[in-house]
């Protein structure tokens, strides 16, 4: 529950942000109007609603799927108390919904790479999360 919801926190954080930034920049093409929520508070709802998601897909996971403590033999002489999702991978579902905040967030920073320098923060964040792409693309195969 905990690594899931801890990455959730982080990228719906950033993903709020470049999010705001490419409709404010994409309202200034198209006409003079501010667009709606890009409040602070605004700002905070939608950063909430994002991680209230992953609360819940625990919830229904931790409900429908309770984690139970068993024994791990993976050699001869090793026995481990571990968690019964470490065995089957079910721990993954926790990892789904960040890993599609990911991949939308690296879209935006993507459309959001060539802004007038005032706002180069989505500049940063573009570099993070190709950086996070990248340390995902090779985690992934390296782990299973």
């Amino acid at each position: 529950f905990g690594v899931g919801f801890c990455f959730t926190v982080v990228y719906a954080a950033l993903l709020t942000k470049t999010n705001r930034i490419a409709r404010i920049f994409k309202a200034g093409k198209q006409s003079a109007k501010r667009p709606s929520f890009i409040s602070p508070k605004s700002q905070l709802v939608i950063c909430s609603g994002l991680i209230f998601i992953q609360i819940l897909i625990n919830g229904v996971w931790m409900v429908i799927a309770p984690s139970h403590a068993m024994y791990h033999h993976p050699t001869r002489e090793d026995n481990l108390l571990v968690c019964d999702s470490y065995i089957d991978a079910s721990y993954m579902i926790a990892f789904f919904y960040p890993i599609v905040l990911i991949v939308i967030c690296t879209v935006y920073a993507v459309l959001t790479r060539k802004i007038p320098e005032a706002f180069n923060e989505s500049k940063h964040i573009g570099f993070t999360m190709y950086t996070t792409c990248v340390i995902w693309l090779a985690f992934v195969p390296l782990y299973f």
